[in-house]
């Protein structure tokens, strides 16, 4: 029992970091339409121009290929986080979108959605993972260039 406990942990934290981001994207960044970086924001604009399917399944369709060119080359711990913290970012993306957004100016929308969004990714990298997309690229990119100065 003493062995799952720190999992469940940091689970949770994963968690945690994923529904404040969510909530940052859905309630302030996109009824403001703007758009946050990543594979999110990808997520985002192919929704505006396609209108189906939702985001938050559109980025999991998109992370999947990153997920399959990484593979353990990124680190077990960190594979695994990323996978349970984009599943969770998914989830929470679309969750949260039934959640009515508070009317509000876009430059307000887009300091408390940073805030937000930004205290979120800062809870999952401290886990050690992260909401997959373009962290998987740069942990590979940062392998594959590690000699350079």
């Amino acid at each position: 029992m003493k062995k799952i406990i720190p999992h469940i942990l940091w689970v949770g934290q994963l968690a945690l970091g994923c529904a404040l981001f969510g909530l940052g994207m859905n309630l302030f960044l996109f009824p403001s339409e703007l758009t946050p970086g990543g594979i999110s924001g990808l997520a985002q604009i192919v929704h505006h121009l396609v209108g189906f399917p939702s985001v938050g399944v559109i980025s999991l369709m998109i992370n999947l290929p990153l997920f399959l060119a990484g593979g353990r080359r990124i680190g077990m711990k960190f594979f695994v986080g990323s996978l349970i913290g984009t599943v969770f970012l998914s989830v929470f993306i679309d969750l949260f979108a039934l959640i009515p957004a508070p009317q509000s100016e876009p430059l307000m929308a887009a300091l408390y959605g940073g805030v937000l969004c930004g205290l979120g990714a800062g809870v999952v990298f401290s886990s050690g993972g992260s909401t997959g997309g373009s962290d998987i690229i740069v942990r590979l990119l940062k392998q594959k260039f590690r000699d350079l100065p």
